[in-house]
């Protein structure tokens, strides 16, 4: 049924499947888009501000750690400090108070953390020791140790299991008198330096106002504190609120907090939608620093995010609805998908295909590109396969004309017949046919090596002088390093064959013909050349050409084994090599050189 369907829908035409399915989907995708973006941005608003929070609390707990870590070293300078341990172990003294006094105010009045400081020494020979008291302003008072055994904060020291408590004092504790700050302390035995034997106690502290001024300050419509686990808040951007129980916070104005434990106080926060609570955990004080903020700001955030995102989708469906029409009366992307692959196609990419479906006009055109691109490459492919076949047969035909059995069994029985007669001229001329024939057959393989392709010239030049007799000589320069180099047969010889008939055969006497073969750079080059009449400018020209076969029959040239040798050495240069040069270089009157230059390790036949 849905086939039955689609099928007519396939044949109208493509303006109005435009208008009938794109518009509808345009706008659907706009509309969905836009409310998944919404959701998206909304989500993204509350991460930022929790991440915000975190980051505010986390900072604040750095701060917290930054006063509690530069306490427990002032405590641990005051252990090792010999003053301090002289006057706690070896008497109570004002002379020893005086050092002490002198020794540590410096250490107060510059840093930022230490206010105040009270030192116990341990009670001897029943005599009451006096606490030891100062602050950054100078030496203050403080209550006795019996009377602050009796205090929580002693009892609560001695319950710890750390040594060690971090508490706040508050004014009406009477600790430090005439002090009317709430104070943040460390409270921790002072120990003998030598024997580790508890010999004091020590009270450091700081003002919790200071404290709450440190805070770090980055949202003012935030509240940020500190409070301890028991729920007392112990430095707040508020002030007023230093030393009250969380429940005390206005953000708990609409509950009943007497029934509300302190220390149950942030769970309920974080609970309460109404805001939004983050909080980090001190290790060293095991207090937590709490940022909350009112979510209503984040309500305002969310409903202008919605509002835009709206008016975003209004004017988009809008936009696209206009669009659409203009795209439907267009043929836009059928025409770009044939044209990029018409494109291709100019390239030499024959296996370009473009798929339209339906019947109608884009799917006919495309039907018909496919089969034109189809029939095309078959055509290339057999012209191709039929010329390369062609040069083959043309090759393998030169090669094979002469029966290799039959022809060197004849020169084996004339050469011993010639030696049998003393006739050693014969029997060398017969040797060097013998070696040319089958140095030219090599075996039926294509590629010989360079030292074999100049042995068999080599044997030609010797049949050829004995020929000639005194009309010619020649010269072969082979480097050494190059005698291995694998190229196509019968490269050199059909060269050294055009120099006998053009430059040897038509002069009288005092032929010359060199063939060199060296390296330059990365190419090996072969290089033939003769001392004969040379050939005209015009001639040269055309015989350098990327193809000879035109040229020569332009040239009208009787010698037609020339001008295939010379089209047949081209087109197995540029068969077998991805970098070779044939050049022709010739003077009227001085001569002839033809030169081969192939990169080394072009190819992977030869080099």
């Amino acid at each position: 049924m849905m086939r039955s369907f689609f099928t007519p829908f396939r044949h109208i035409t493509l303006q109005r499947k435009l208008l009938t399915l794109v518009i509808p989907l345009l706008i659907a995708t706009v509309g969905i888009t836009g409310l998944y973006s919404y959701y998206i941005a909304s989500g993204e608003v509350v991460d930022k501000l929790h991440q915000s929070q975190m980051n505010m609390a986390i900072k604040t707990k750095d701060q917290l750690d930054y006063f509690a870590k530069n306490t427990l070293s002032f405590s641990n300078y005051l252990f090792l400090n010999p003053t301090v341990q002289s006057m706690v172990m070896n008497g109570d003294t004002q002379q020893r108070r005086d050092q002490v006094f002198k020794n540590l105010l410096p250490l107060m009045v510059t840093g930022e953390t230490i206010q105040s400081l009270v030192l116990y020494p341990s009670t001897k020979d029943d005599v009451p020791a006096q606490p030891f008291a100062i602050t950054q302003t100078g030496i203050a008072s403080a209550i006795s140790l019996e009377r602050f055994m009796k205090t929580r904060y002693y009892e609560r020291l001695a319950n710890t299991e750390s040594g060690q408590i971090w508490d706040m004092f508050y004014p009406s504790d009477g600790i430090l008198l005439g002090d009317t700050h709430h104070k943040i302390v460390l409270v921790k035995p002072y120990k003998n330096f030598y024997n580790y034997v508890r010999s004091g106690l020590l009270i450091i502290g700081m003002d919790a106002d200071k404290l709450s001024k440190s805070l770090y300050h980055d949202d003012e419509e935030a509240t940020q504190f500190i409070m301890n686990d028991q729920g007392t808040i112990l430095a707040s951007t508020d002030l007023r609120m230093i030393g009250k129980p969380i429940t005390m916070l206005p953000v708990f104005d609409q509950m009943n907090t007497a029934t509300i434990k302190p220390a149950e106080g942030l769970a309920l926060l974080k609970e309460n939608e109404h805001y939004i609570v983050s909080d980090s955990l001190s290790d060293i004080t095991g207090w937590r620093t709490v940022v909350i903020q009112d979510r209503s700001k984040l309500v305002l955030e969310l409903k202008h995010i919605g509002s835009v995102t709206f008016s975003i989708m209004a004017i988009v469906t809008l936009i696209t609805i206009i669009v659409s029409w203009v795209i439907a009366r267009i043929i836009t992307n059928p025409m770009k998908k044939l044209m990029f692959s018409m494109r291709a196609l100019q390239t030499g990419d024959f296996t370009q295909r473009v798929h339209f479906n339906g019947n109608d006009e884009i799917g006919r055109l495309g039907h018909l590109y496919n089969t034109m691109v189809g029939r095309i490459k078959t055509l290339i492919d057999d012209v191709y396969a039929s010329r390369l076949k062609q040069k083959e047969a043309e090759l393998k035909a030169l090669q094979s004309q002469i029966n290799p059995h039959f022809l060197y069994n004849t020169l084996n029985m004339i050469n011993w017949s010639a030696v049998q007669k003393g006739d050693k001229e014969i029997s060398e001329m017969v040797l060097s046919l013998s070696q040319v024939f089958r140095l030219s057959l090599n075996s039926g393989n294509d590629f010989v090596e360079l030292k074999h392709e100049i042995e068999l010239v080599r044997n030609y030049l010797f049949l050829q002088k004995k020929r000639f007799t005194t009309r010619f000589n020649f010269e072969i320069d082979l480097e050494p390093s190059i005698e291995h180099f694998r190229m196509p047969k019968l490269l050199l010889q059909p060269l050294v064959e055009n120099a006998i008939i053009h430059a040897i055969e038509p002069s009288g006497g005092n032929g010359h013909i060199h063939i060199k073969g060296y390296t330059e750079d990365s190419l090996i080059i072969l290089e033939v050349t003769d001392n004969g009449p040379g050939m005209p400018e015009k001639q040269v020209y055309l015989l350098n050409q990327p193809s000879v076969e035109e040229p020569m029959r332009n040239l009208q040239t009787d010698d037609a084994h020339s001008g295939m040798a010379l089209a047949n050495i081209k087109e197995r240069l540029a068969l077998f090599y991805e970098q070779a040069e044939f050049e022709i270089v010739s003077k009227e009157g001085l001569g002839t050189r033809v030169q081969l230059r192939i990169k080394q390790g072009g190819n992977g036949n030869g080099a």
